[in-house]
């Protein structure tokens, strides 16, 4: 079955989804996972420093992975994070025309995010330097540094596989994952 993102039957179908594979995946989960999208949200939603650095931000902000075939990922991939005066609501897969409405767009090669996830490459330099591109205000993003930081810190703190360090076969078996998720998700 095909769910509509946005409806409560979507979202009860992917909290299902995602428990079921926290209970079977093993760690580390592969970035951009469910598992590890789920974990992320986690994360966000437990850090008090992070609550306290956002307090007043308002607006979705979509981290864009861009699709590298060759390592497993065959098209683009957003995850949506739901930010709003210190809470996170909610870390979401979503589907592309749900992800190029967020009110920030990080968009990025896989390699990139992989970098960034592991510590070896800090987002806002990444945005100076035109590795990572931004879809919004920087001037606002500029005001969050803090919270925006938090965030990657956040993220390089996730026990995560890399599409790069997986094996040919890791990677087959990963992409039949994602055909099946975007089946019944869309994304």
């Amino acid at each position: 079955m095909t769910y509509a993102y946005g409806t409560a039957e979507w979202e009860k179908a992917y909290l299902e989804m995602v428990e079921k594979r926290l209970a079977t995946v093993a760690r580390p989960y592969i970035l951009g996972s469910p598992e590890w999208v789920a974990t992320y949200e986690k994360m966000i939603q437990e850090s008090q420093e992070y609550k306290e650095a956002a307090k007043g931000w308002e607006g979705t902000v979509v981290i864009h992975i861009m699709a590298n075939p060759a390592l497993g990922l065959p098209e683009d991939s957003y995850l949506l994070l739901d930010l709003w005066h210190g809470e996170c609501r909610s870390v979401r897969l979503v589907p592309r025309e749900v992800g190029v409405k967020a009110d920030y767009i990080l968009s990025g090669e896989l390699e990139r995010w992989e970098a960034v996830t592991s510590g070896a490459l800090n987002v806002t330099k990444a945005m100076m330097q035109g590795k990572i591109k931004l879809k919004g205000s920087l001037a606002k993003i500029v005001r969050y540094v803090k919270a925006s930081t938090l965030l990657t810190e956040i993220a390089t703190h996730i026990e995560t596989r890399h599409l790069s360090q997986l094996s040919d076969e890791e990677r087959e078996q990963y992409r039949k994952e994602l055909n099946e998720l975007k089946a019944e998700f869309g994304f």
